[in-house]
């Protein structure tokens, strides 16, 4: 008899064998010093996994990992009333702390109007120019794309129709198999 592997081992220290096989492993391991020193390593392994308490697994153990995996979304109502309270604290801490310093709620006003047009003046120029190099990006777009339009007319005519067939069959098939990649990768765990 060959040596045995190690699910053999496991099922004899286990006693899951029949009579016989337990009889062929017995007089293999009379003979084998290899197989008998494999069988004595495992064999504390499984004596300590034995005198292990068992696990009990609490009852809303598969909700507590499903909800790990995928967390439940919170709703849009509350991520508005927690921004309407924040707001109103905000407000009321920012009134309370103009009345304990002896100014007027006139003043508060008047001082947050200057902090905001402050703010715009100070943000336009920002915006300004974030429209222009949008408006630049869009322009190289184009260009790219406008080269690339005259690069495949001009290969067209080259290239013979059958070879043009094969081409765009070719990028249809390897388009189609990046999407079903993509969307299993996006997908994986959906199914658990």
């Amino acid at each position: 008899m060959k040596c045995l592997s190690i699910n053999q081992i496991y099922l004899y220290i286990e006693k899951e064998l029949s009579l016989s096989e337990n009889k062929k492993i017995e007089e293999h391991l009379a003979t084998c010093r290899k197989c008998k020193k494999a069988l004595e390593e495992r064999r504390p392994l499984l004596q300590a996994s034995e005198n292990l308490p068992l696990w009990k697994t609490p009852p809303d153990f598969t909700q507590q990992v499903m909800a790990r995996i995928f967390p439940l979304r919170v709703p849009l109502s509350a991520w508005l009333t927690a921004a309407y309270a924040g707001l109103g604290s905000t407000t009321l801490a920012i009134f309370i702390l103009f009345l304990v310093a002896g100014q007027h709620f006139s003043s508060l006003l008047t001082s947050l109007n200057h902090s905001l047009w402050n703010f715009v003046r100070n943000l336009s120029p920002v915006f300004v120019k974030l429209v222009k190099v949008a408006s630049l990006f869009i322009k190289a777009l184009q260009q790219f794309f406008g080269y690339i339009i005259k690069t495949f007319t001009s290969l067209t005519t080259i290239i013979s129709p059958q070879v043009q067939i094969i081409i765009i069959t070719i990028a249809i098939i390897l388009i189609a198999f990046s999407i079903y990649g993509i969307k299993r990768k996006i997908l994986i765990g959906e199914k658990a």
